[in-house]
């Protein structure tokens, strides 16, 4: 029982560097749609992300249930190596490997992600920025009065309302 629990936890850690493989490449497109200014193309990609982070928290579940299995409690990638040392010492080299392997991705989709919410935050502030400006132009102008209460367009000094000479 152990020796196959151990197996399907590498199947599911290799799916698990798969699927945040995938979701690096998705964060690196997603970095160039913000650069590039494609809002279209972002939705799509948007969902992209979605659906696999819902794969990733599926996978995410199925090692916590063979962690269970193995070791009794939600075992992190060290816990499960001293445990394969101890009961399973052929897969020690096969978990270590996968350890190193997901723990380099980690910081760089971290990385991707950081700069993906930075130019989300610059382009929120070019579009604030778009927007007043149009908004601006847009809007309508006060009338200015003179003394006689007639709109007085030739000149607008610092007074709304200026008398007449």
């Amino acid at each position: 029982m152990t020796t196959s629990n151990f197996q399907n936890l590498i199947e599911i850690l290799d799916k698990e560097y798969k699927a945040y493989s995938e979701l690096k490449t998705l964060f690196e497109e997603k970095r160039e749609i913000l650069k590039k200014s494609r809002s279209d193309d972002l939705g799509v990609l948007d969902n992209k992300i979605i659906a696999l982070n819902n794969k990733i928290t599926s996978l995410n579940k199925d090692r916590q249930k063979i962690a269970e299995e193995l070791t009794g409690k939600n075992a992190n990638m060290s816990e499960f190596i001293e445990f394969a040392k101890i009961n399973a010492p052929d897969y020690v080299k096969p978990l270590e490997e996968r350890k190193v392997k997901i723990c380099k991705l980690i910081p760089e989709i971290t990385l991707l992600n950081n700069q993906n919410v930075e130019l989300l935050k610059h382009g929120i502030i070019i579009t604030n920025k778009m927007l007043e400006t149009i908004i601006d132009a847009f809007a309508p102008q006060g009338s200015y009065y003179n003394g006689a209460g007639k709109t007085d367009t030739h000149d607008i000094d610092m007074w709304t309302i200026s008398e007449e000479i």
